[in-house]
């Protein structure tokens, strides 16, 4: 049953009369604009003159300034001389325009020569921001808004945009866990709000849609929406934020024509720290020994691997020394006064670190923006973008291949001499080998997203906008996993996987935007229906016939899966906003917005979601006049609103049926039907937002600080709080839970010229920290490996273990401190805290909350140079305070009684004559019983500084590029991720985002060259 037949169906029927009679008018509206269109007057050709001149700005030449006739197609651009020619009527009116400088019109008057002089465009070059359905002065804005320019984007080795967005602001929290190509960072901004979903919603020229596919050389400005009064627009998607993207748009005047090239080299950045091999059999002895067992090298055989045995870190050799990565991007802009359009072409091949056969992601881009003026009072624009994703991975899973690497010791080869993969004693499988020849499994992603807009100004300041869009994603899954005959890997496995969804978008909007002396008045009103749908089917096939073939042998029962599944939801909104200020000194903003979906039972599916802030531009008051000259901006802002989060599986509020094999009768199997726990009262999770910031210019607003303090309180958590077992099924989904998140952000950015050298400086830092208010008195405690719980007056997702309290030292020590139940401690062990006081260390009285993996500090600096034609920049990004649980063979020594590993930080183990160990005694099987429990032991320090990216180039002078035909070459070098300052012991990369285990492939660091051209 399609989610959409189930809204109210008085109240869809309304809105749809409404949206339907506003197409109708738009329609009519379209058809005799493009008459008016076609029926313009022509340019008369009589009494024409031959007229040249010169464009300049700030005592340079203007190049590639468009020069318009006004009233007519008829045009050209200025050269690299900044000079230009054109026939027109002697009483012809000139528009010149150029991006960053106000447009003029310069009456002709009979002349054959104009020179003309352009202004600064302050607002067109760093004042206007992209906001929810417009865009807003900056000194104007009311919300906590934060800008990534594009100057951020370049010159950079990326695969994605966020690897590039990465401690550019305040809030926005970026987590690169891993290089694996195709993937992509994790985001957050201003930290976790609910026990759900807490991604932002991202909008891609008014379509909601993936930074993963989008070329970031296409990307115009990013807006970054952190409070109520930016977000409440957007409603019921925007209690974690909303990130705005804005692609680049064709520009009346010459064509442009952009290529940008780079070439690069990946490594891995961290991979474990593994004794060597004569330092790993000394310790294998002495586990051995502390455990009761004998001892297993000889001191002949120790000495012949310190001379030249075998010592093979065998995680090394799953990757490349070196994997190549480039990218191809080609742009072409141009147009007039009518018609404007931006054509680009990108391609990404970013090979993949591992070996195996031409493992790796290709991503192809193409774009499409056009804009076109109908009449002078109406404009239709289009947006269209084109992606498609080929990944090409090994069949086996990335941690499988990792796991057995990671605990293999290095005195075995991971090749024998024949060429053949050796198996050691204990290992069933070869991790290179997977990687070689067993398999592969390819995905390939396409994503067609576009959106088409008609703008009407019916009079001076009033408009009507209404467009319409979409997004289209298909993915097709191909894996073919090969086994291998005397090996653990037996199954042959063929999967064939297909998903589709849709995504559509309708908008039709009316603005007012005037002014009355002093008085500046804005509103926005609108209406709004997404709807989405999905589904998807996949089969695969097992097989374990001698041939490993998987077309051959028993295809029955469970040799055979068959699944698939389908979803759909719908929204329906109005919303409106309005906005006032007095002489650009005081300002305020009001937003609303009634979102109504299908993911809620009728009577449940209304939200309201409103937003006030407010702003006072100080340094504008007369009072402030006598300060002007040291603080020439000052401006205080604050905000209020709620938003909410929708973000649950579709039809939890109603029963659902699964059926399974779920009773014997004899030797055959009957189905049975399982009734899903349901909650027909569910309704939305709201978020209470509130915000206090100022923003403070210094040294004639060259140096600016923007502080933001805020406070957001979720309540109506969607969770499923545990039940009795009596129950008799599973825990239904309600809204039981509150919390609340805090904290604070800070940026400043600095410009200094000292004679030809232009510096700028940027740096940001910001904190937050979340409190579970109430889940009902309920303790939510998950995990299995690493535990967490969720509790009143804790963060979300707290590490929840036993305290270490040093090692026990000495048999009296044993005999006397608490101890685990069931195991006897011996020196040398972990010895923890008793909380209770009774002796016994058990899981239910002596676990504490030892802290989370959630970073806090974030923060970015930024410094770039600038000197006749030379730039030099770098980017350090890091985190101030964070918690990573690492468990397994990730930092236990000989773990789950296996041969290895043993890791550089192994090596200060407890013995009697090394009591202030940082590890405890070696130990091996049931003796590690008792340092393996869970504890905070096995919690390392993730702070680091991080150099993110390091590059210097070069732009040619004009005059030698002009000779060439060329209006911009620069080239230089990058690189990404050359150093990294970190505590984490092991080698292990503290980004880190995984289960602890160590087991993901790892962050890259990339060197890489290219250029950027523009003729």
């Amino acid at each position: 049953m399609k989610q959409s037949n189930l809204l109210n169906a008085q109240f869809a029927r309304r809105l749809f009369r409404t949206a339907f009679s506003s197409w109708q008018l738009l329609a009519v509206m379209l058809i005799v604009c493009m008459n008016v269109a076609v029926g313009s007057k022509l340019y008369a050709q009589s009494n024409t003159i031959a007229v040249k001149g010169k464009v300049m700005a700030d005592g340079e030449p203007v190049i590639g300034a468009t020069v318009l006739v006004k009233g007519v197609s008829t045009g050209t651009a200025t050269d690299m001389d900044g000079n230009f020619s054109l026939n027109v009527a002697s009483k012809a009116v000139l528009v010149v325009s150029s991006i960053g400088y106000e447009t003029q019109e310069v009456p002709v008057n009979g002349r054959q020569f104009i020179n003309v002089v352009l202004k600064s465009d302050v607002v067109a070059l760093k004042d206007v921001v992209v906001v929810g359905y417009g865009v807003q002065k900056k000194v104007n804005l009311t919300g906590a808004v934060s800008s990534v320019s594009t100057d951020e984007l370049e010159g950079k080795p990326i695969s994605n945009v966020l690897e590039a967005m990465q401690g550019t602001t305040p809030g926005l929290v970026i987590q690169q866990g891993s290089s694996t190509p195709g993937s992509v960072p994790s985001i957050n901004i201003r930290g976790l709000n609910t026990m759900n979903n807490n991604d932002p919603l991202v909008i891609i020229d008014g379509i909601e849609g993936s930074l993963a596919n989008l070329n970031p050389a296409d990307i115009e400005q990013i807006s970054i929406l952190k409070d109520a009064s930016s977000t409440a627009i957007y409603g019921s998607r925007a209690s974690n934020g909303v990130v705005l993207v804005t692609t680049k748009k064709g520009k009346a005047g010459k064509v442009e024509i952009s290529y940008d090239f780079m070439y690069g080299v990946q490594q891995p950045t961290s991979l474990p720290k593994i004794a060597d091999s004569w330092v790993y059999a000394e310790l294998y002895n002495e586990a051995a020994v502390n455990s009761g067992r004998a001892a297993k090298f000889t001191p002949e055989q120790i000495a012949q691997y310190r001379n030249g045995g075998p010592n093979v870190n065998w995680v090394k050799e799953l990757y490349n020394r070196n994997s190549p990565q480039s990218s191809h991007n080609v742009s072409m802009t141009g147009g007039n006064d009518q018609l404007s359009y931006m054509a680009s072409l990108g391609y990404l091949d970013q090979s993949s670190m591992f070996k195996g056969p031409d493992y790796g992601y290709k991503r192809y881009n193409a774009r499409l923006n056009v804009s076109h003026k109908v009449t002078n009072n109406f404009t239709l624009n289009l947006t269209s973008q084109f992606a498609r994703n080929d990944i090409k991975e090994h069949a086996y899973w990335t941690e499988w291949i990792i796991e057995q690497a990671n605990r293999m010791p290095p005195i075995y080869p991971i090749k024998n001499e024949d060429g053949s993969y050796n198996y050691p004693a204990g290992s069933n499988s070869n991790g290179l080998q997977r990687l070689e020849e067993g398999g592969y499994r390819q995905n390939v992603n396409d994503e067609l997203l576009g959106t088409i807009q008609a703008e009407w100004e019916v009079y001076k300041g009033l408009k009507l906008i209404g467009s319409a869009g979409g997004r289209v994603w298909n993915n097709k899954l191909h894996e073919n996993r090969k086994a291998f005959e005397g090996t653990g890997d037996t199954e042959n496995k063929l999967t064939e996987q297909f998903y589709r969804s849709k995504n559509i978008t309708t908008n039709l909007m009316v603005t007012y935007n005037t002014k009355i002396g002093k008085h500046s008045i804005g509103g926005l009103l609108g209406y709004a229906y997404e709807g989405f749908s999905e589904k998807q089917f996949s089969t695969s096939r097992l097989t374990e016939d001698s041939k490993y073939d998987i077309f051959v042998g028993d295809l029955s029962g469970d040799k055979v899966s068959n699944t698939g599944s389908g979803s759909d939801w719908a929204i329906y909104s109005g919303f409106a906003r309005a906005t006032y200020n007095y002489d650009e000194k005081y300002l305020l903003e009001f937003n609303i917005r009634n979102d109504y979906s299908s993911y809620f039972a009728k009577g449940n599916r209304s939200g309201v979601f409103p937003s006030f802030s407010a702003g006072w531009r100080i340094s504008e008051e007369k009072f402030w006049s006598v300060l002007k000259p040291y603080v020439p901006s000052l401006k205080i802002r604050g905000s209020w609103g709620l938003v909410g989060n929708n973000r649950i599986g579709a039809y939890q509020y109603m029963q659902t049926v699964s059926v399974t094999n779920g009773i014997s009768f004899g030797d055959k199997l009957a189905q049975t039907a399982t009734f899903a726990s349901t909650n027909p009262d569910l309704k939305w999770e709201t978020t209470r937002m509130a915000n206090i910031g100022f923003e403070l210019g210094l040294l004639n607003n060259d140096l600016n600080i923007t502080f933001d303090c805020f406070n957001n309180r979720t309540k109506d958590i969607l969770v499923n709080l545990p039940v009795p077992g009596l129950f008799g099924n599973g825990a239904p989904i309600q809204n039981a839970g509150k919390v609340e998140t805090r904290g604070w952000e800070l940026s400043v950015s600095y410009r200094l010229k000292t004679g030809p050298v232009v510096h700028n400086f940027s740096g940001n830092i910001s904190d937050s920290f979340n409190e579970v208010i109430d889940t009902r008195g309920t303790e939510i405690i998950g995990g299995s490996d690493i535990q967490t719980i969720i509790k009143e007056g804790y963060p979300l997702y707290s590490y929840y273990a036993y305290r270490s309290d040093g090692f026990f030292q000495n048999e009296e020590e044993c005999q006397k401190g608490p101890h685990l139940e069931g195991i006897t401690p011996k020196p040398g062990d972990i010895r923890y805290l008793d909380k209770n006081g009774d002796g016994v260390i058990k899981p239910d009285d002596d676990r504490f909350i030892v802290g989370n993996d959630f970073p806090r500090y974030t923060f970015g600096f930024t410094y770039g140079l600038e000197y006749k034609g030379f730039d030099f920049s770098m980017m350090w990004q890091g985190v101030g305070k964070r918690n990573k649980w690492m468990r397994g063979e990730s930092v236990e020594a000989f773990h789950n009684n296996n041969e290895g590993p043993v890791m550089d930080f192994h090596q200060d183990r407890w013995t009697p004559n090394n009591p202030d160990a940082t590890y405890p005694r070696l130990t091996m099987g049931a003796e590690s019983a008792n340092n393996a429990a869970k504890s905070d032991f096995w919690i390392q320090d993730a702070k680091y500084l991080r150099l993110k990216n390091a590059q210097i180039g070069y732009t040619f002078p004009q005059q030698w590029m002009k000779k060439l035909y060329v209006k911009n070459l620069r080239i230089f070098a990058s690189v990404q991720n050359p150093l990294t300052f970190t505590n984490m012991k092991g080698g292990w990369d503290p980004e880190y985002t995984g289960d602890g285990s160590g087991r993901a492939y790892p962050v890259a660091r990339v060197y890489s060259f290219g250029l950027n051209v523009k003729f």
